[in-house]
């Protein structure tokens, strides 16, 4: 049957419509998905840009390590930069404490530098510090006299100071603990420091050899920024005996053993002579007798009034 020219131009009319609103929900779909591509672009762009750091809560002083409690990892979005430089994790390593059995968290990354709140934690702001060898142990002495305004967690070298003018270096970048007493204030002679095997030595040997010359000091100078500056080369030289101890000694690696033997055949020459005469005198013996019995008494009226403080 044929269509009347108004029908056809109806139908024309209906077809041109669809095609029409085709075309337009085309070009509305194509616009949607660029605009979808693009706003994914620009997350997946924001995304890459995303770094979670660790930032500074409380204050951290240079040579202190990078513990959580000062800490708080957060997600920010830091601008083009090198993610790979900041600090997204702690590295740490487990000490068990062999008399309780309980396991400590050592985290061996320190700060260079004094770190204030806010501050994005990163490579260049930071060192590794060495994991402690298995001979490491916590000492205690009240013959070094301290400065007066060392605190907690301060670097320290241990120097002699012989009656003739020398000034030598017994054992150096120690960190110091200071003991708290009963009524909450610090002691105001003892200091702890963790030391080698060999360290421990050549402090028994300098404390002694203190004791035995007249007019002798042995004291503590404190590092400026410890995270930065490295520690000194010791130059204290002890006797033959100790010398001799060292070297059979079974708990100091090879490796120490070397650097103390290179260390007193540099020096042996230039220290000893000095030492020896000036511990060679009439009153050294009664001087070593007295002075030890001094450091015991102290340390035992202190450790009574730490006892007693945990009763209470």
């Amino acid at each position: 049957m044929a269509m009347n020219p108004m029908q056809r131009k109806a139908n024309n009319s209906f077809l041109l419509g669809i095609l029409i609103t085709l075309l337009i929900t085309g070009i509305i779909i194509a616009f949607l998905i660029y605009q979808v591509s693009q706003l994914n672009t620009q997350l997946k762009e924001e995304e890459a840009l995303k770094v979670t750091v660790y930032v500074v809560t409380d204050t951290i002083k240079s040579g202190e390590a990078m513990n959580p409690d000062k800490l708080q990892l957060i997600e920010t979005t830091l601008g083009s930069v090198d993610k790979s430089n900041f600090v997204t994790t702690l590295n740490t390593y487990d000490v068990e404490n062999t008399a309780t059995g309980d396991v400590e968290t050592v985290y061996t990354q320190k700060a260079k530098v004094d770190l204030n709140p806010g501050t994005v934690i990163t490579n260049d702001l930071i060192y590794e510090d060495e994991a402690l060898t298995a001979d490491v142990r916590t000492q205690e002495y009240n013959v070094i006299t301290p400065m007066t305004q060392l605190t907690t967690g301060e670097y320290i070298d241990v120097r002699l100071r012989t009656p003739d003018g020398r000034d030598l270096i017994v054992v150096t970048h120690k960190q110091v603990t200071i003991p708290t007493l009963e009524d909450g204030t610090v002691s105001a002679n003892n200091i702890l420091m963790d030391l080698s095997e060999e360290e421990t030595l050549m402090m028994s040997c300098a404390i002694v050899e203190t004791y035995k010359m007249n007019g002798a000091k042995l004291y503590a100078t404190k590092y400026v920024e410890p995270g930065t500056q490295t520690a000194a080369t010791p130059t204290y030289v002890p006797s033959a005996e100790v010398e001799a101890l060292i070297e059979r000694d079974p708990n100091i690696v090879q490796e120490a053993k070397n650097a103390i033997n290179s260390l007193i055949d540099g020096n042996k020459e230039l220290v000893r002579p000095g030492i020896d005469s000036a511990t060679n005198n009439e009153d050294a013996a009664d001087n070593v007798v007295s002075k030890t019995q001094e450091e015991i008494t102290s340390q035992q009226d202190e450790r009574e009034a730490y006892v007693e403080s945990l009763i209470e």
